[in-house]
């Protein structure tokens, strides 16, 4: 009986070592997680300031909307990312697949940034990325990381997966042209019915939607090629510090 007793308490203690160490590392996991927004509205530097207060310190802005035209609010809401404190901006484009030409929107997108004095970041420049989130003290203005092209809405296609492959790869390859480093965003229910499933993208990085209220990978499961994500909008139409918002984090 003493055996037994001493072996049961030697399971107990393990198990509970066991649970405090798989808490611990959950805690480490959400400690480590970068947490940011993205927006589709005007967004000031008072908006911007306070979530960084609340710990959000990357932020995404649309730059191009659905109607074809670049989004007028964009460069002022990055702007004012910066100056709120902000560690690092990117951009989402939202293309406009009936207005075609799809080269065109993505350099009437850059144009349009650039005219503001937005500078960007050439593709595979993670080491710049690394960079500006170190060392954001001002000295290298107001910089756009990277543009992610928004893949969502059926509506906005076609209905020929092979030809919104096609639209998607004429803006993927004038962006690439201009030297641009892009992402790619979307979920599986919306990449398979618009694009076919297609693995043409899984090069780029994936940016997914899944409302989940949760802050992990641990929900995710490859679809399009893509095995790995490398940012999750996990909150969706919410409200932070006065601003509507999605939250993500990587």
């Amino acid at each position: 009986e003493l055996k037994d007793k001493i072996l049961a308490e030697a399971k107990e203690k393990a198990n509970l070592e066991m649970i405090a160490a798989l808490a611990f590392l959950s805690s480490l996991s959400v400690a480590m997680a970068t947490g940011g927004v993205d927006v589709s509205q005007r967004t000031y530097v008072d908006n911007w300031s306070c979530m960084v207060k609340n710990g959000k310190s990357f932020a995404i802005v649309r730059v191009y909307q659905s109607n074809g035209k670049p989004d007028a609010n964009g460069p002022y809401s990055i702007n004012d990312a910066w100056s709120g404190g902000m560690s690092y901006v990117d951009g989402y484009i939202f293309p406009c697949y009936s207005c075609g030409n799809p080269a065109k929107q993505m350099d009437d997108t850059l144009n349009s940034l650039k005219s503001h004095g937005l500078k960007i970041l050439g593709h595979n420049s993670e080491g710049d990325r690394e960079t500006l989130m170190a060392n954001n003290n001002g000295t290298l203005g107001a910089t756009v990381g990277m543009l992610w092209i928004d893949v969502e809405g059926t509506q906005y296609w076609s209905s020929s997966p092979q030809n919104n492959v096609n639209f998607i790869q004429g803006m993927v390859d004038e962006g690439l042209r201009q030297g641009v480093h892009l992402g790619i965003y979307t979920s599986s229910s919306q990449w398979n019915p618009i694009c076919g499933g297609s693995t043409q993208f899984k090069s780029y990085p994936l940016w997914y939607p899944h409302y989940d209220n949760w802050a992990s990978f641990g929900d995710f499961s490859s679809f399009g090629g893509w095995t790995k994500p490398a940012i999750k909008q996990y909150v969706g139409d919410t409200t932070l510090c006065s601003a509507g918002v999605d939250l993500n984090f990587y």
